[in-house]
């Protein structure tokens, strides 16, 4: 039955009559309802249809009560990602990616509703044309109607006279319980427009809000709008579906009251238990939806730590909308209440934070770790943030003398290795890192942190403190670079400062017996070794750390590297020392695996396309109009005398820059640190090669609140590293808040570490058990894995002339296990060893073809045992 037709002709949706069960068991006569004298089929069927029809509408409520819920969870969800989001953003690709599905369900809300609003006008306009019916019987109240609806028909009603579906129905006198009578329906119906009318008007407000954004937490405040406004939606819905129930209940009741049947279960019940699981579900799930990443959601490479992410814009004062990075960091969380926060910015650049976490934290003064949350990062382009890396490229152009072609070829390996492109390379800024630094700790809730930069991280750390001045405490430079040298003016002075750091370990040798019994003149042995690997590459044999022999290129540019990656350091110092005395004295192995470990120039632990791309985005190397200007560059070195050092070739570290993309457009540098509210505290060496102690004097010098703290020899980064006079006034500092007394603080160090001696690589070399094993053990110390990474875990060392010793390294001690090691030949070794740093304590237990010693070496030396098939028993 179509609205409209004449109630007399039953549609082609009449139900079929009341079922037997109710038939069969009529009420008594006497509580029958006494009008119409007789029943209308043609009312019954618009009855049931009507009912029916309602029915539909409310359950159509239901499905779109339901869209806005989805729609509200995935609106909200967004809102707890922005928690995540640097706050210059106003969207993300993964936000972005929620709404696409946000606009899928949106698609299927306004499917709904439309279905929802077509089966609605047709309901309404049939129950009109009903109610108008019912009402003229009175069974609604206002009714007026006298004529049978078996008549010629009703007139056709229109949505103005909707009033009549909610005016009070039923019987007038309750007499049974056949007899239902309700009251009117308007404050039902009221409710429902308001809530609907303050729905449409937080959905506009939540639209208009997504629309202007144009940062994260616009954004945010734009997305709880919107869930909000799902809420009210879904009360509005809800309230539409009680009144549609309402409305045809009200015409089940009239039409009871004329005699018509009606089913019961059509009651509505009440409004707040329609309302009430759909909102406490809602309200419930919110939380969920809304929680920010918690911080151990992302695994951590340091045991230590707690790791977590910032979102931030790929160019921080760019656009709100654009492409992100992940900027990956971890807090090492204080032991108690935090006094308050360090930040440590690595160095580098190229270094992952994450990486060195934990070494570093077990560096630190225990007070320190105690009383700070202590966090680190992994810098744009590094390890977890983004990280893209070129080690082949960086292992063939360490290899090869650096000049303008070998620089270009690097260059262009590099950027296919990393798969970056070659456009947008200046997001790898240290300006850009700085503002992730910024994204950090506005993400953390931190108001002040203090921020310590070792080597390249104090560059990070003096941009970060020009931009933000009010948001540190304390400012740390280790290892101090001055912002306000050039690019040719700072490698000037490295390779200078190179030459005097190896200068300085020569003449080192000459205050150490043992050193000056092995080589006389390391310096003219050096040059003469330099000389004839200059004439011809040599092939040097050996074991690698798979005890397995192998083949070696010496060359001089891998040695050149080799010996300036082991200035940074007074044990790389004395390796060197030790290397270059066995190649005075016929044997090239210590010096070939020199080059071979350190040659390649940048370690595993430095990306090597992060390294130049942060260094080729922050300075420009041509002094010239000409980009790649290579003869001016070279000319400038010259000038400087850095190209008349033994180190000259430090100076072209910044060749690659002359041909990377994006450069700088104007050699600008920035303005010194001059007035800055917080301390600042410089670290430095007067043996540092990389970053002179003439870079930290001028940075303290032109601070207003600066103080110096200098170690006479020293390495290259100070801090950590167990020496009390560096350490305490930074402790100090920190923990309690007291200031140095004097502006510079004058520390001891060393030059280079002991000198080890070169022992005879033969076994019949050794004419006692006391010699052979003070050979071992010098051999163990003397190894540049061991000696450089002690306290690396899962460590292999190749012996010379086959096997290897295993090592792992806990806080307390190292564990040796000997495997057919030679480090003499003829004298393979097997079994075990401890040894205790903290009391200087070495024991090895060997066996071998003609022996089995026990050794121990700490003050003095003692073997016990067997030793080519005699007993033994010596101390010294």
């Amino acid at each position: 039955m179509e609205p409209g037709d004449p109630v007399s002709e039953p549609g082609p949706e009449a139900e079929g009559p009341p079922s037997p069960d109710l038939m069969a068991a009529p009420p008594p006569a006497d509580i029958r309802p006494t009008y119409p004298p007789t029943i209308d089929p043609a009312l019954d069927a618009a009855i049931a249809r009507d009912l029916r029809r309602g029915r539909r509408v409310a359950l159509v409520t239901w499905l779109i009560a339901l869209f806005h819920g989805a729609l509200g969870f995935v609106a909200i969800h967004q809102a707890g990602l922005f928690a995540e989001v640097d706050r210059s953003l106003a969207t993300t690709p993964q936000i972005e990616g929620y709404g696409a599905g946000f606009l899928v369900l949106r698609v299927a809300l306004i499917g709904a509703i439309v279905v929802g609003a077509a089966l609605a006008y047709r309901w309404l306009r049939a129950a009109v044309v009903t109610a108008e019916t019912l009402a003229g019987f009175g069974a609604i109240e206002g009714g007026s109607r006298s004529e049978s609806p078996s008549g010629s028909g009703l007139p056709r009603r229109t949505l103005r006279d909707l009033g009549i579906l909610f005016r009070p129905a039923g019987a007038t006198e309750i007499r049974s319980i056949w007899d239902v009578r309700v009251g009117g329906g308007r404050r039902r119906a009221t409710g429902a427009a308001v809530a609907i009318v303050l729905a449409a008007v937080v959905g506009l407000a939540g639209a208009v809000a997504s629309a202007v954004a144009g940062d994260a937490e616009a954004a945010r405040f734009a997305r709880w709008l919107t869930g909000i406004d799902a809420g009210l939606w879904i009360v509005g819905t809800l309230l539409l579906g009680a009144v549609a129930a309402d409305v045809a209940w009200r015409i089940a009741v009239a039409g009871r009251a004329v005699g018509h049947y009606a089913p019961l279960v059509d009651a509505p019940g009440r409004t707040l238990v329609r309302l009430a699981p759909a909102l406490l579900l809602f309200v419930g799930l919110l939380p969920i939806a809304a929680a920010a990443p918690a911080l151990q959601d992302i695994p951590c490479l340091a045991t230590s730590l707690h790791c977590a992410k910032v979102v931030v814009p790929v160019e921080h004062g760019g656009p709100a909308v654009q492409p992100v990075i992940d900027i990956v960091y971890g807090v090492h969380r204080a032991a108690g209440a935090a006094h308050g926060t360090l930040v440590v910015a690595v160095g580098g650049p190229g270094g992952s934070g994450l990486a060195s976490a934990d070494w570093q934290i077990d560096s630190f003064d225990p007070r320190l770790v105690q009383t700070y949350d202590i966090v680190f990062w992994d810098q744009r382009g590094v390890g977890r943030s983004d990280g893209h890396d070129c080690p082949v490229a960086g292992g063939i152009y360490s290899a090869v003398v650096a000049n303008d072609t070998t620089a270009r070829a690097f260059v262009d390996a590099c950027l296919r290795e990393a798969d970056t492109g070659s456009s947008g390379l200046g997001r790898y800024s240290t300006r850009q890192a700085a503002e992730d630094l910024e994204s950090i700790r506005a993400r953390l809730g931190v108001a002040k942190f203090a921020l310590y930069g070792e080597s390249y991280g104090t560059e990070l750390a003096q941009v970060y403190a020009a931009a933000h001045p009010d948001r540190l405490s304390a400012l740390i430079l280790d290892g101090s670079v001055d912002l306000t040298l050039t690019a040719n003016q700072f490698w000037a002075a490295a390779a200078r400062s190179f030459d005097a750091t190896l200068k300085a370990t020569f003449d080192d040798c000459g205050q150490d017996y043992l050193c000056r019994r092995d080589i006389s003149d390391p310096a003219a042995a050096y040059d003469r070794l330099l000389e004839r690997l200059g004439r011809k590459p040599e092939v040097i044999s050996y074991r690698d750390v798979t005890g397995q022999m192998g083949d070696h290129r010496l060359e001089g540019p891998l040695l050149q590297r080799a010996v300036a990656a082991l200035m940074y350091e007074p044990s790389g110092r004395a390796l060197v020392l030790r290397a270059v005395a066995s190649a005075a004295a016929g044997d090239d192995v210590p010096i070939a695996r020199l080059a071979d470990l350190f040659g390649p120039g940048i370690g595993g632990a430095v990306s090597t396309f992060a390294y130049h791309a942060v260094l080729c985005a922050d300075y420009r190397v041509s002094p010239t109009a000409d980009t790649s200007d290579f003869a001016a560059v070279v000319r400038a070195g010259r000038t400087s005398g850095a190209l008349t050092t033994r180190t000259g070739d430090v100076y072209f570290s910044q060749l690659p820059c002359l041909y990377w993309p994006d450069q700088p457009t104007a050699d600008v540098r920035p303005a010194p640190l001059t007035d800055q509210p917080e301390p600042i505290f410089v670290l430095g060496a007067t043996l540092d090669p990389i970053t002179p102690i003439e870079m930290g004097r001028a940075i303290a010098a032109r601070a207003r609140d600066g103080y110096l703290i200098e170690s006479s020899g020293g390495p290259h980064v100070t801090f950590g590293r167990g020496h009390d006079c560096v350490d305490r006034p930074i402790v100090d500092f920190l923990v309690d808040g007291t200031l140095p007394t004097w502006r510079t603080i004058h520390c001891s160090d060393v030059v280079a570490s002991p000198y080890i001696a070169v022992h005879p690589i033969m076994a019949s070399g050794y004419t006692d058990a006391l010699d052979a094993m003070h050979s071992t053990e010098d051999e163990l110390f003397a190894d540049p894995l061991f000696s450089l990474t002690r306290g690396q875990s899962g460590l292999t060392i190749g012996c010379r002339y086959g096997g290897f010793v295993t090592v792992d390294s806990t806080d307390v001690k190292d564990e040796f296990g000997f495997e057919g090691c030679e480090f003499a030949s003829g004298m393979p070794l097997d079994g075990t060893g401890t040894y205790d740093p903290g009391a200087n304590h070495l024991e090895l237990d060997l066996t071998f073809p003609d022996g089995d010693l026990h050794y121990t070496s700490d003050t003095l030396r003692h073997v016990t045992g067997t030793f080519r098939d005699e007993s033994v028993d010596q101390g010294g």
